[in-house]
């Protein structure tokens, strides 16, 4: 496994690429960080790379899509823009020489509605993946499919739902990306889900029940970590915090108060992982 800090652990706007924070998160001991594509039209790919070069660091690349861009909307252009804002991103981790890309791939992230009035929107976010994940495959870069917790998105809260979705996407290329902080509010048993996932799961966030760090919390580590060895993954383990209160990102994700500093949570964050 990789270990990686998802760069918008440290902003606090997400027009910030994260790219000033390379040079910490070598400090602190990562084998890589997951660059936030979220402007990939403008996004500078050159200064990613030369950055990642300097600090002999490796990517993985996440995104999200919104309402204009979106690949379950029944609007054809909507998601055609949807398939396009993919396409492009997979087109930058090729360029940052990753093969991942995890998010919220399928759907807009907050979008919240009775999945009994939502079959026409699955068919159609699986009819966009599977093309996504043609042009992935094409690329070598992996599209994994993030499962959130169910007041932030109603498309793929648990494993179980995740898994119906791939068999409806029916592409090699898509896989599952599991989140400890979303498992941790859905799952039952959020280590028997990693076993249930298996191979399905191609990208892993790590963060604790309260948003921060791991081991500040209250996920088993210990047996999450093992469950993970159990299924031989061998991909990005990546930490992804958010810590700050009273800014964009911090109001966005419901982050009313604290004081932990975003290079201190970063830095025991890798060292408590690494231990495990």
């Amino acid at each position: 496994m990789k270990l990686g800090i998802h760069l918008s652990s440290y902003t606090e706007i997400w027009e910030d690429t994260g790219l000033d924070y390379i040079s910490h998160a070598a400090k602190a001991g990562y084998d890589g960080v997951e660059l936030p594509l979220m402007f990939p039209d403008s996004y500078d790919s050159q200064r990613a790379k030369t950055l990642l070069k300097k600090y002999n660091l490796q990517c993985s690349c996440g995104t999200g899509v919104n309402p204009d861009e979106d690949p379950s909307s029944p609007d054809p252009e909507i998601r055609a823009r949807g398939l396009h804002r993919l396409k492009k991103c997979i087109e930058i981790c090729n360029f940052l020489e990753s093969d991942g890309l995890g998010g919220v791939l399928y759907a807009p992230w907050m979008q919240l509605k009775n999945r009994r009035d939502a079959a026409e929107n699955y068919k159609w976010a699986a009819e966009s993946l599977y093309q996504a994940g043609e042009y992935g495959k094409k690329y070598g870069v992996i599209l994994s499919l993030e499962l959130l917790n169910r007041y932030e998105g109603y498309f793929i809260n648990t494993v179980e739902d995740g898994k119906k979705f791939l068999k409806m996407v029916g592409h090699e290329n898509v896989k599952l990306h599991y989140d400890t902080f979303h498992s941790y509010i859905e799952e039952s048993n959020p280590v028997q889900a990693i076993l249930d996932a298996g191979s399905l799961i191609g990208h892993v966030h790590l963060c604790d029940n309260n948003r921060a760090a791991p081991g500040t919390g209250n996920v088993n580590w210990k047996d999450t970590m093992q469950a993970l060895r159990d299924i031989n993954y061998t991909r990005w383990i990546t930490v992804e915090n958010f810590i700050l209160p009273n800014c964009e990102i911090g109001d966005a994700v419901c982050i009313w108060s604290g004081n932990r500093d975003k290079y201190k949570n970063a830095e025991d964050a890798c060292k408590f992982i690494r231990s495990l």
